[in-house]
C-alpha cells in the first residue's frame, strides 16, 4: 500500500497553516474593499479623505504585519473544505502542464496571463467540484458560433456557499458536463468529464480558483498537499471497490460505468463512526433533484430501491421491453396475466436479463411442490428484522420462453394470486403482487410500477392502458399494504449530508477519507419517429377468417448529436443549443444518477517511522 513521507508535526502545522491562510485571505479581500473605496471617493471633501486615507494606512499596515508573520502558511493549505477537481490520476504536481501566471501561450504564441493551471488528464476523466456550492453556469458553445473554437470550451462555475471560503471554482475544457445550472454541490461530486473542446491543444482540465469571484488566485497551493493525501486513499479505496456489491443499471441508451468520487474528508473535524449498512439515492442529473432513496441490504431484483412512483407516462423505449414484449403479450392473449406487469416483472428480477439462474428470469423459487429440474443460488430476503443473505432453490427451465411459460402458470395456479388476478387495473397488479408475498422486498409494488410508467408498458395491454369504463389511462393506486423495511431506510427521501452537528474538532493525527460510488444512466435526447402501420385482427371466434386490418403505432427514436463535439446530448443546456438544428417531435435527455454516498472510509495515520500510511479500510455492507 502507498504511503506519504510525512513528519508527524506536519499534519498539526498544516491544519494551523491553513486558518492563518483563511485569516490572509479575508484581510487580502478587505485590502482591496478599502482601495476600490479610497478611489471611488476620491473626489470628494478631502478632510473626509484623509480620515479614510489614513484609516486605510492603519490597516495596510497592521494587514502587512500579519502577512509577514504568516510565512508558514504561505507555501501550502490543508482543509477538508477544498478538494483537488480529480482523483483518477495521482501525482497532480507532475501532471500540471501550465502554471498559473504569466506565459506564452500555446496557441497564439503571444505572452499573456494564464489564470489558472492545466492538469493534463485524459478525456473522459471525471472531475470534482472542489467545495460545497451552486452551479451558476453551464455553457456548451455553439456550432454556429464563430467563436466556438477559440473560447473555454464546454465549461463549469461553480459559487462557493463556504462562508470561510468563499469564491468560484471554474472547470474548463470538458467533454461533457454532468450538472445543470441552479443546482447545489457537494465538494468531491462528480460535475463533468475532462475532455479537449474549445482552445485547447491536447486533452487537459483548466482549473481556476477566484476567491473573490472575480479575481483569480493561483490554486496550486489549494489542491497540491491535500492531492498527495487523496492519492494514498484514493489508491485503497479503488482497490476495495470490488468489495461492494454495487449493482449497475443495464437496460438503457447511456450508462457509465460505477464512477468513484470523494464523499467527506476529515481533516479539521473528527470523523463519525463509518455505518456498514449505507444508503442509496437516485437523482436528476440536470437538476440534482433527490427522486427516491432506500436503504441496501439485498433487495431482490437488483433494479435499486425506487420509492416514488412516476406521475408521468413515458415512451416505450428500452431495447430490453421491445425484445420481449411480443413473448409477454402473447402469454397475456393466453392468461389473462397483463404483459405490462410480466415484463416489469422480468426487468426487476433478473436485472435487465443480465441475471439469471438456470433461464429462470422471474425469480421463482422451487418448493416441494416443483417436480422439476432445480438450480441454487444465493439470495437476500427481507423481514421485521431486516435483510438475510440465504442460499436457495430456483425452479431452473431450458430457455426464457418456459420461464415465460411457467410464470404465467405460477400465478394462474397459485391461490395466493386470486385477488391478483381480479384486478384489471395493471398497478392494483403490482400492488397485490406485493401484498401476497411475491418477492420480500418491501418497495416491490412501487417499482414495478416505476418501471411501467417510464415505458408505459400499460401501451403493451390488451386494453392498451385505458380503462374501458372511463376512456382514460388507468390510474396509479398507491399501495396501502404493510412490509417492514430494513430498520435503516429513511421514511422519506433525504439528500447526502454532513455529519450532524456538533462538529468535533479532529485533534487526533490520523485524516479519514470516504469515497461514495455513483453511477449515471438515462436516455439521451432524441428525435420521436411515429409511423401508423396495419396490421391483421385474429381471426374472430367460432370463424375462420380474419377481420378487417387494424392501425396501429409504432415509434422508433434517432439520437440527437451535438454538432459541436459530435456526441448524443445528455445534458439539458446542451439540449436546449442542439434543438434548433432538428425538426418534428424532439425528446429531452432523461438521466438520473444511482448515488451510494460514504461507500468506503479509508483511514491514514502516521507511523513511527514518520509517514502517513493506509491504517484501515472500512466499507458498506450488502446489495445496493
Amino acid at each position: 500500500m502507498a504511503s506519504l513521507k510525512l513528519p508527524r508535526l506536519d499534519l498539526k502545522i498544516a491544519k494551523r497553516a491553513m486558518k492563518e491562510q483563511l485569516k490572509r485571505e479575508a484581510m487580502r479581500r478587505l485590502k482591496n474593499k478599502l482601495r476600490s473605496a479610497f478611489i471611488h471617493h476620491l473626489a470628494g471633501f478631502w478632510w473626509v479623505y484623509a480620515i479614510l486615507f489614513g484609516l486605510f494606512v492603519f490597516l495596510y499596515f497592521m494587514a502587512a504585519v500579519i502577512s509577514s508573520s504568516q510565512s508558514l502558511a504561505a507555501s501550502a493549505i490543508l482543509t477538508e473544505r477544498f478538494l483537488p477537481p480529480q482523483i483518477y490520476h495521482p501525482d497532480l504536481e507532475n501532471l500540471i502542464t501550465d502554471g498559473f501566471g504569466e506565459r506564452v501561450h500555446p496557441v497564439t504564441g503571444e505572452r499573456s496571463f494564464h489564470t489558472g493551471i492545466d492538469i493534463g488528464v485524459p478525456i473522459g476523466t471525471p472531475v470534482s467540484s472542489s467545495q460545497d456550492g451552486v452551479v451558476t453556469s453551464v455553457i456548451y458553445p455553439k456550432a454556429t458560433d464563430p467563436d466556438a473554437l477559440n473560447t473555454g470550451g464546454i465549461n463549469v462555475a461553480i459559487e462557493s456557499t463556504d462562508e470561510e471560503m468563499p469564491g468560484t471554482t471554474r472547470y474548463l475544457h470538458l467533454s461533457n458536463a454532468l450538472v445543470g445550472p441552479g443546482q447545489t454541490v457537494k465538494k468531491g461530486q462528480i460535475i463533468g468529464l475532462s475532455g479537449n473542446t474549445g482552445r485547447s491543444t491536447g486533452p487537459h482540465l483548466h482549473f481556476e480558483y477566484l476567491p473573490d469571484g472575480k479575481e483569480g488566485t493561483d490554486p496550486s497551493p489549494y489542491v497540491l498537499f491535500i492531492s498527495k493525501i487523496t492519492d494514498i486513499a484514493s489508491e485503497a479505496a479503488f482497490s476495495a471497490v470490488g468489495d461492494v456489491n454495487f449493482s449497475e443499471m443495464n437496460g438503457y441508451d447511456f450508462k457509465t460505468n460505477p464512477l468513484l468520487y470523494i464523499s467527506h474528508a476529515y481533516i479539521e473535524t473528527a470523523a463519525p463512526s463509518f455505518n456498514e449498512s449505507g444508503t442509496l439515492y437516485t437523482r436528476d442529473m440536470n437538476t440534482g433533484t433527490v427522486l427516491g432513496s432506500g436503504a441496501g441490504g439485498g433487495y431482490e431484483g437488483g433494479g435499486g430501491p425506487v420509492i416514488k412512483v412516476p406521475t408521468t407516462i413515458g415512451v416505450l423505449h428500452n431495447p430490453f421491453f421491445i425484445q420481449w414484449a411480443p413473448y409477454a403479450m402473447d402469454t397475456e392473449k393466453r392468461t389473462g396475466i397483463k404483459a405490462s406487469v410480466t415484463l416489469a416483472q422480468m426487468a426487476l428480477e433478473s436485472n435487465w436479463g443480465s441475471v439469471d439462474i438456470c433461464n429462470n428470469v422471474f425469480g421463482i423459487k422451487a418448493n416441494s411442490s416443483w417436480k422439476g429440474p432445480v438450480c441454487y443460488s444465493g439470495t437476500n430476503e427481507e423481514d421485521a428484522n431486516g435483510t438475510h443473505h440465504i442460499n436457495a432453490a430456483f425452479r431452473a427451465y431450458p430457455s426464457y420462453t418456459a420461464s415465460f411459460d411457467d410464470h404465467a402458470l405460477f400465478l394462474i395456479q397459485n391461490p395466493r394470486y386470486t385477488v391478483t388476478r381480479s384486478k384489471r387495473n395493471p398497478f392494483e397488479w403490482a400492488n397485490e403482487l406485493q401484498r401476497a408475498t411475491y418477492a420480500t422486498d418491501g418497495q416491490y409494488a412501487n417499482k414495478l410500477k416505476t418501471l411501467m410508467m417510464n415505458d408505459n408498458l400499460m401501451s403493451l395491454d390488451q386494453d392498451r392502458g385505458i380503462n374501458p369504463e372511463t376512456g382514460e389511462p388507468w390510474k396509479d393506486v398507491p399501495y396501502d399494504g404493510f412490509v417492514p423495511l430494513p430498520p435503516s431506510a429513511p421514511s422519506t427521501p433525504t439528500t447526502p449530508s454532513k455529519p450532524e452537528t456538533p462538529i468535533k474538532e479532529n485533534t487526533s493525527e490520523s485524516i479519514t477519507i470516504t469515497f461514495g460510488i455513483e453511477q449515471l444512466y438515462g436516455t439521451y435526447g432524441r428525435q420521436v419517429h411515429r409511423t401508423q402501420v396495419k396490421k391483421p385482427k385474429p381471426p374472430a371466434i367460432g370463424t375462420g377468417s380474419e377481420d378487417d386490418s387494424e392501425t396501429e403505432e409504432q415509434v422508433s427514436y434517432t439520437n440527437l448529436t451535438d454538432p459541436y463535439t459530435g456526441r448524443p446530448v445528455i445534458n439539458l443546456e446542451n439540449y436546449k443549443n442542439v434543438v434548433p438544428y432538428y425538426s418534428g417531435e424532439l425528446e429531452a435527455p432523461n438521466v438520473y444518477v444511482k448515488d451510494l454516498p460514504d461507500a468506503i472510509a479509508v483511514t491514514l495515520e502516521s507511523s513511527s517511522a514518520d509517514d502517513l500510511h493506509v491504517a484501515h479500510v472500512d466499507f458498506v455492507k450488502g446489495q445496493y
